[in-house]
């Protein structure tokens, strides 16, 4: 249990860092620019969260590379990878930026902005887009500070950041009145002091990666591939958020989005608790897993699955008793839609114990070598699930039964992950092998 506790507290940690930094800004906006920017800001989501995602698709894989090398004391290789790793990111996060620009209005459309918002999103997009390459970089840079042993130098860069950002927050929105573009820039800058506290890590030469005269694109053939399942679960994210914006949008008008804005930002702290202890469980399990050590791999699952279950009823009681409270953090008592938002939260967070067990078991699975498992329980809980039961809600109901949509989506996703629990582990005396 002290190793358990060990790796998965300084993970749960980490990620609450992260939500406060994305709550800080919801609540800026919603209190100090309008509900109708707050809701202008979900809407322009899915751009922010396919930067991280791109981020990720790089950086996965390097990761695991740059660790093997170290593993095997193969220190010019390992920088080889790692410089290799940021110079792809950088030319393809200018490339990927220039064209969201050129291509920005038609964006803008695509993502179901109203006439009453088109405006706001397009201020925020303008502004916090010429950012986009410091997203995707400072997510690889921050796996590599870890992966080369200075976890601490990474938790304090995220830190630092998100205080940068709490910080130019309030100078931008509350002080000089800047609104949306304040929210977009202060975020925007807060990542490039994240990237330039973690790229010193590497200048200064700590530790045993550095950068390197030496790249070699062909690594690329090996690297992507291993990050394609986390960053298809970034992009479900994005994919998620759009899909209620437009069901929202045609059946509730910018109510619906508002609230679900709403939702977004406080299910951020329930959802990232779950990928901590996920994220924290996940090299206890590819320890064990190429030890052969089945048994020490299941009374980690029981663990894991304990843990989830916890928190999730936690979270799910927190918000049926405190409901009011949590939403009076983005939304005056006096907003007309403040009680309809309360109650739609208390339904939403229904799913609350289904995701957790679905981010557990994808990180399992991917730990195991196991990653076309991984790949499918992702695509179960987005893109199929949830938009086969949104199609159903459209055609045979309407209301607020829209906010148990993620619930019965994550609930039918866990039946199939619970029986490829049982297979796979529970059934297996021997899990160490390949895809």
């Amino acid at each position: 249990m002290k190793r358990f506790l060990k790796y998965i507290i300084p993970s749960i940690l980490s990620m609450w860092v992260y939500a406060l930094y994305t709550m800080v800004d919801g609540f800026f906006v919603s209190n100090f620019c309008g509900e109708i920017e707050f809701s202008a800001v979900n809407i322009a989501m899915p751009i922010v969260t396919s930067f991280f995602a791109l981020g990720i698709l790089f950086s996965i894989g390097t990761q695991a590379l740059v660790g093997f090398n170290l593993g095997r004391k193969n220190i010019k290789e390992a920088n080889e990878v790692f410089t290799t790793g940021i110079v792809s990111i950088l030319i393809f996060g200018i490339l990927y930026t220039v064209l969201i620009f050129v291509f920005l209005k038609d964006i803008i459309g695509f993502l179901g902005a109203t006439s009453e918002t088109h405006d706001y999103v397009y201020e925020y997009l303008r502004t916090i887009v010429p950012f986009g390459v410091f997203f995707m970089t400072t997510y690889q840079l921050e796996v590599l500070v870890k992966v080369d042993g200075f976890p601490i130098i990474s938790a304090l860069s995220v830190l630092v950041a998100a205080l940068t950002n709490l910080i130019l927050d309030y100078i931008f929105i509350v002080d000089f009145g800047w609104d949306l573009f304040g929210a977009a820039f202060a975020t925007g800058i807060a990542q490039v002091v994240s990237t330039v506290l973690m790229t010193a890590h590497f200048l200064k030469r700590r530790g045993n990666i550095a950068f390197s005269k030496n790249i070699n694109f062909k690594n690329l053939k090996k690297t992507i591939p291993l990050g394609v399942g986390d960053a298809m679960a970034e992009v479900a994210i994005g994919y998620t958020v759009l899909l209620f914006n437009t069901t929202l949008q045609k059946y509730m008008g910018q109510d619906g989005v508002i609230i679900y804005t709403v939702i977004s930002y406080v299910s951020i702290f329930a959802t990232v608790t779950m990928t901590g202890i996920a994220q924290g469980l996940a090299p206890l399990f590819s320890f064990e897993n190429g030890r052969n050590d089945t048994e020490k791999i299941k009374k980690l699952v029981k663990w894991g699955f304990l843990s989830v279950v916890l928190i999730g009823a936690v979270f799910i009681s927190a918000v049926q008793l405190f409901s009011k409270e949590i939403v009076g953090f983005f939304l005056s008592e006096s907003s007309e839609i403040f009680n309809h938002a309360t109650d739609s939260l208390m339904k939403y967070s229904s799913a609350y114990i289904f995701i957790g067990i679905n981010v557990l078991m994808v990180t399992l699975f991917a730990s195991l070598r196991k990653g076309k498992f991984a790949i499918f329980i992702s695509l179960l809980r987005t893109p199929i699930f949830i938009t086969i039961i949104m199609k159903i809600y459209e055609i045979a109901f309407s209301g607020d039964i829209i906010w148990f949509v993620p619930a019965v989506s994550e609930m039918l996703t866990c039946i199939i992950s619970m029986y490829l629990l049982n297979k796979i582990v529970f059934k297996n005396k021997k899990m160490a092998s390949t895809n």
